[in-house]
Parts: C-alpha cells; structure tokens; sequence
C-alpha cells in the first residue's frame, strides 16, 4: 500500500500567535488565531474550512486528544475539517496542522457499500472519503510513537447550513462520470450521502468528485501525520462475513443495511494496550455494534484477533433494555497490573442501550463478557457515553448523558459491577461530554447548556464523587479531556461548535489546565 505523505501546514513565525496564557497561569488557551487569513491555504492543503462566512479559527473543532507516552507531545482530531493538530506541550505550542488527505474508494480492498438497497456489495467505486476521525490513540512499539485513529465521519448539519446530499440529487460534469445515470441508481451511488462542499472542480456547477464521510476504517500514523496504514474495507468485509444478516444495521434497527448508504459501521472509539507482549487495538463500532481488536505489534500490518458483536438482534433495539450492548461510544483499556482480577479488561460504555461492559482480554486479543451495569432510563436515552478508570478506588466514572449526571460503578467483583452514586452535572452548567482520572483525581467536561456557544467547565471531583476542587473555565463546548502521563497537566478539547442558526460560531481551541493550580483552588 501506498504511504500517504502528511502536508503541513505549521504556524512558523507565527509562533506566539494562537497562544493566550492566563496570568496565574492555570489555563493555557491553544487557538488557531495564527491561521486566520489562511484560509485557501489551508483548502488548498486539503484541510477543510468551509462554515459559511467563518475563519479559521472558528470553523476548526478539536474533537479528541491523544497524548504520546512521553508526555511531550500531543494529537487532535478535527473531525469535520479532516485533519489532525499537533501540539508541542513542552512550549505549550501550536506546532502545525496535518490534512488526512482523502481515500481511493475505487482501489482494490479500499471498497465500501454504498447502497441501502442492495444487501451485502461491497465493492470499489468512484468515490473519495474524507477520513474524518473521531477518537485518536496514541502508542508506542520499539521505541517509536504511533496514532491509531477511528475513521468515523461527521456532517455538518444544522438550519442554518447543510452539507450533505445524496449523490443520486447531485448534476455529475458529463466527461468524469459518463455513465452518471447508471451511477446514480437507486442500487448504485444514487442513495450515498457526500457532501456537496467538494468536487466541482472547476467551478462549473456540476460535480467532477465525488466525497463521502467517514473512512470506514482505522488508520495507523506515525507522530508526523504520516498515513502508514489504512484498513481499507476490512471493517466491512469482516462484519459481513460475521453478521451477514445483519451487515451495516443501525443501532436503533435491525435491518440489515440501512447504514450503508451513510458511513457504515462508524469506527468511533479507539483504545490501545498490551497484552503479554502483544499490542492491541480497541475499535467501538458504533452503527452495527461490537468491538473490532486489532493487533498492532507491527503497526504497519495489523491483522484482526477478534471481532465480538453482543447485541441480540432477535430484540427490537428501541424499545427492549435485554436486545444487548448497542452504539459503542468509549473504550478504556485495564491492564492486569492495574486490574481488579489480575486480569486484563476493557470497559465499554454503549450509549445506545445505556450500558457499561466489562471485557476480559485473552492472550490473543480474543474477548469475554465479565460484567455489565445498566443505567435507568429509556433505551437510546445516551446514559452510558464515555467512561474512565480508577485503579486505587476500583472505579469506573461513567458520563450518563441522560441524567447529565456522572455515574461512579464499584467493580471490585468485575463479575458484577454496582453503582455507587450518581453525581449531577447540572449544578455545573449542564451536560457532561468526557471524564477522565488520574491518580484519584477525576475530571469532567461540562457544556453549558444555556447556552451552548458559551464557555464551558472542567469539574474536579474525588472518586466518591465530592467535589475536589472549583471548577475551571474553558472554552465552547468542551469536549474530550485528557490527563498527561505524569497527571500535571489535563488538555481539554473544546469543539467551539456553532449555534443551530450558525449565526454564532465560537472560536475551537484546546485548553490546557495546570492540575496543581486547579486543586488548589478551594
């Protein structure tokens, strides 16, 4: 496979612009301040700025965040712009931006289905997809720094500006697809949503390229931005095979299908940890279901060690609480050092059927259901979203969307995880979008929900859920958050998400809090 190159577009002598730094200095505000002006430059690098009448700064949305092991470097995804933000967290520094270029639908093994009508027919087909990942890993194999992304896809959608369309709606330029109405059926392309903010080429009015979102894959870089592997059409290929009567369902269906004329499978969540002397990845689909593992010991040839689907397609997802794990959103690996059986686990949270599942990690990636707590609430209600562990304490904080609350589970009996207090979110602004921990100290990203374009807040709690510190402005809409190795510091992505209108469309940035100053703040 071909390795794609990263271009990048860095803020070189703009060095200084894009940072804010609070005067205590317990937040460190990184911007995009610094590429306001640069807008065609970034386009023409294949980084999409393209909300109506926005700069840069404000049409870049930081989604999620990985941190090298070392602790010196950092990753985020942007998700709807399709590219990757490196920072620097020794300067605290805007370091560049890498656009994640587009994918060959049409090469051999790098196929999709593209047709709701068609059952199972995955094939090549003359389509780009923007990569658009949403959760990012970043792991280390022979000394060497690498990501994992889950290649998810994300549309603008909102009153004041839509950008998808389906291709069967779109005028294609004659001489780049002279068989348009034979693509166009029904069976074909015609039912693919892409979006329609590329492909006229020219400028003509018709389109000369066709993109569609999301990889509906996984993709391996190296700490440059640099594409080593891509997964091609295995994630499709590999849940046909293994669910053939229930390939590219919904969560909220079982019909096979219907999700393949709209990104898939969605590879949502991604976790990566070791196992013996083997490095795995944890892939959440969040359309289908299930969990995809990987072995990345050569991280430019993974090969699939598992595949585990625990729905129960015979019950109606909507309405039936027993119809199993639904939508994957979260996924945190345990390592037996740090495991309350001595036994390696993956914590799942699945924001479809509000349940969190516990996994056992065999050897050879192979997994078992430990335990599982359901939250209350109506199937689909999003009560169990993003979780994280605590080793000391035996914990596992769950963001429940439902509530806008943070559910704290006991899994001391992995076998039986129990709930132990459910601390709202609303007292802090609303609901709450990540949670991370770090040596008994637990962090939770609130939004406001008063008004979304608004700053948001970090909550400091202790694990039995009392509050640890005050909470710390940061930007709009934050979103993942994420301790540093040594927990020094905590990087918090806010999305700067525009209001429904888009007549408000709020600066994205990341936020980086000094832990120290941040509890001590009584």
């Amino acid at each position: 496979m071909k390795r794609a190159m990263a271009a990048i577009l860095s803020v070189g002598l703009l060095s200084g612009c894009g940072l804010v730094t609070d005067p205590a200095p317990l937040v460190t505000t990184l911007d995009f301040r610094a590429f306001n002006g640069q807008e065609a430059a970034l386009r023409a690098q294949g980084i999409r700025v393209f909300g109506p009448g926005a700069s840069a700064s404000q049409d870049l949305e930081p989604e999620s965040i990985a941190v090298s092991p070392d602790g010196r470097h950092a990753w985020v995804t942007l998700q709807e712009n399709n590219a990757l933000v490196r920072l620097d967290l020794r300067t605290l520094k805007v370091t560049g931006l890498v656009p994640l270029g587009f994918k060959d639908h049409s090469a051999a093994d790098a196929g999709l289905d593209p047709s709701d009508k068609d059952g199972v027919n995955i094939r090549p087909v003359p389509v780009r997809g923007l990569y658009q990942p949403d959760a990012v890993a970043a792991f280390d194999v022979g000394g060497q720094t690498y990501l994992i992304t889950a290649n998810e896809g994300d549309a603008r959608d909102y009153d004041g500006y839509k950008e998808e369309v389906t291709v069967g709606k779109l005028k294609l330029d004659p001489a780049a697809f002279p068989n348009a109405a034979e693509l166009q059926a029904d069976t074909a392309l015609g039912r693919l949503t892409v979006t329609r903010t590329l492909g006229d080429t020219d400028g003509d009015g018709d389109h000369d390229a066709l993109y569609a979102f999301g990889g509906r894959s996984v993709s391996i870089l190296d700490a440059q931005g640099t594409r080593l592997y891509d997964s091609g059409d295995l994630i499709e290929q590999e849940t046909a095979r293994r669910l053939p009567g229930h390939f590219n369902a919904n969560s909220d269906s079982t019909a096979p299908d219907n999700r393949s004329d709209n990104k898939g499978p969605e590879p949502e969540g991604v976790t990566v940890g070791k196992v013996g002397g083997r490095t795995f990845a944890f892939v959440g689909l969040e359309r289908v279901g299930g969990v995809l593992v990987l072995d990345v010991s050569v991280p430019t040839a993974p090969t699939v060690a598992e595949y585990l689907n625990t729905r129960d397609f015979t019950r109606d997802p909507r309405t039936d609480p027993l119809a199993g794990d639904l939508a994957p959103e979260g996924l945190v690996f345990v390592p037996a050092s740090q495991s309350p059986d001595g036994q390696p686990l993956l914590i799942v949270a699945n924001e479809g059927s509000n349940t969190t599942t516990l996994y056992r990690v065999g050897p050879e990636g192979a997994l078992s259901v430990r335990g599982r707590y359901r939250a209350p609430g109506a199937v689909g209600a999003g009560a169990a979203e993003i979780p994280a562990y605590d080793p000391q304490s035996r914990r596992v904080f769950v963001v429940n969307g439902a509530a806008a609350a943070l559910d704290i589970l006991d899994v001391a009996d992995p076998t039986r995880p129990t709930l132990v207090k459910s601390v709202p979110l609303a007292p802090y602004g609303g609901q709450g979008n990540s949670v991370a921990v770090q040596g008994g100290v637990v962090a939770v990203a609130v939004q406001n929900d008063a008004d979304r374009q608004a700053s948001g807040r970090v909550v400091f709690l202790n694990v039995d859920g009392t509050e640890r510190a005050r909470p710390v402005e940061v930007g709009a809409l934050p979103d993942m958050l994420t301790f540093t190795p040594d927990g020094s510091r905590l990087l918090v992505a806010n999305e700067g998400e525009p209001s429904v209108d888009y007549t408000r469309d709020p600066e994205g940035s990341v936020s980086v809090i000094e832990v120290r100053q941040a509890l001590a703040r009584r």
